[in-house]
């Protein structure tokens, strides 16, 4: 992302590394620390709802510090989660992906203690000469996942196939989590005032982004909409330059009087509270200067669909490389109106 031209002032010393320009001892220990690199099997390991000795053991089998066996274990758990285990802990947990909450949580338990078993059955196989047994290999197995269950905390769907798992092992019932729907609106911006809808979309944090604006007057007509790539950066710097480069765009039209609506509602606060990152500063200090007001909204996606979607488009073009549309482009084919009321579940 290139940085602006100075636009006169003091000079002020900045900190390079840290987004705000000031020197902390966090980032000045990111910059010397010998970092390794990202093990994945961390994030399901070391959490609250698996046991600190069985989180410890299955750590060492990712490791490839110990060995595991399977067998008639695996099918076993096959058929009573209709789920498919794998040798990888975090392609096997990803298979139970659009399940509730509680048997997400309660197929990695069955797959750590699954494995943690079948590890302290292969010793005694192995020191102790005896001989396996399936019977109290499985009562094993259901005993240590009642034992491990009391630290789940989430919740269940209200279907038969949750209680049927649940009953199998014999374990408490939980709270079904019911989603409500939330009633989210649009509003038009005031009298000489230009509204603009700003949006930013990633492939990934940090991934290829874009950004997009919707500008919208206050007869609620769109009179103009922007798509704009911005190479590889996060999510926060795509919604930052969103609204940086979309309040550059609508000096055009020659409003004084801006209203800024945005679905990020970290990025609306750092703007709120002068605290953006130090490289966009000068850009938003020479904004400043044109405009007599600037007045930020925090929405949802729900009611700010039609800047998602001119974001999306922005990341399939190049960093820098902008499409502007004079009027409503013909890929809005819905926008946002006052009025009607648009739902989220939470």
């Amino acid at each position: 992302m290139p940085i602006s031209t100075p636009i006169g002032g003091g000079d002020v010393r900045i900190w390079m590394p840290e987004f705000k320009g000031d020197l902390i001892v966090s980032s000045a220990k990111e910059l010397i620390r010998q970092k390794y690199p990202k093990f994945d099997g961390a994030a399901i390991l070391w959490r609250k709802e698996v046991h600190p000795t069985l989180a410890a053991l299955n750590w060492k089998f990712m490791r490839n510090a110990c060995a595991t066996f399977a067998g008639r274990a695996w099918n076993w758990i096959d058929d009573v989660f209709n789920l498919t285990p794998n040798d990888n802990l975090v392609v096997s947990c990803k298979a139970a992906q659009g399940r509730s909450t509680m048997i997400r949580d309660l197929w990695r338990l069955a797959n750590l203690v699954i494995r943690s078993e079948l590890w302290a059955a292969r010793n005694r196989v192995v020191f102790q000469r005896q001989q396996p047994s399936w019977s109290l290999f499985f009562k094993r197995v259901v005993k240590l996942i009642q034992e491990y269950f009391i630290r789940l905390r989430g919740y269940m769907q209200n279907c038969a196939e949750d209680v049927l798992l649940l009953d199998y092992f014999r374990v408490v019932h939980r709270s079904v989590k019911h989603q409500q729907p939330v009633e989210v609106f649009w509003q038009p911006p005031d009298e000489n005032e230009l509204q603009i809808c700003c949006d930013g979309a990633a492939r990934g944090n940090p991934g290829i982004v874009g950004a997009g604006v919707v500008a919208r007057d206050a007869n609620c007509a769109v009179i103009g909409a922007m798509s704009i790539g911005l190479g590889v950066t996060t999510n926060f710097l795509a919604e930052l330059y969103g609204i940086i480069v979309g309040l550059e765009w609508a000096m055009q039209w020659g409003f004084e009087r801006i209203c800024v609506r945005s679905d990020s509602f970290s990025v609306v606060e750092a703007f709120k509270n002068s605290s953006i990152p130090w490289f966009s500063r000068s850009r938003w200090l020479a904004i400043c200067r044109h405009y007599v007001s600037i007045r930020f909204i925090h929405t949802f996606r729900e009611a700010n669909f039609a800047a998602d979607k001119t974001a999306k488009r922005g990341c399939l073009l190049a960093n820098e490389v902008g499409v502007h549309y004079v009027g409503r482009p013909p890929l809005l084919n819905s926008v946002e109106y006052p009025n009607v009321s648009y739902y989220r579940f939470k």
